[in-house]
């Protein structure tokens, strides 16, 4: 029997669910790697793409990662609120 496919850390792969009966089955199916770094509690980019295995058989493929940053905490360090000045090396 072939090993199950076990994704890279940040991806999911979703494959319609074969064994849905009832309308509140999910209609997809599949597992979530989850990064080593991740932070409980934290937003995360998130992106989802339809493919097709080499066999033939559709799937979702699901990709997540790096801290989502809001357009407020971009704007907030773009200020430079807690930046310290130091140009002692700097010959100019």
């Amino acid at each position: 029997m072939a090993e199950a496919f076990i994704p890279k850390p940040g991806t999911a792969n979703l494959f319609p669910n074969d064994k849905k009966v009832e309308d509140w089955h999910a209609d997809f199916t599949g597992t979530l790697i989850t990064p080593e770094d991740i932070t409980p509690n934290t937003a995360y980019w998130f992106y989802v793409s339809n493919r097709v295995t080499a066999q033939g058989k559709p799937f979702v493929k699901v990709a997540f990662g790096n801290v989502f940053k809001s357009k407020e905490n971009l704007t907030e360090s773009a200020k430079g609120a807690d930046v310290e000045d130091d140009l002692g090396d700097v010959p100019f």
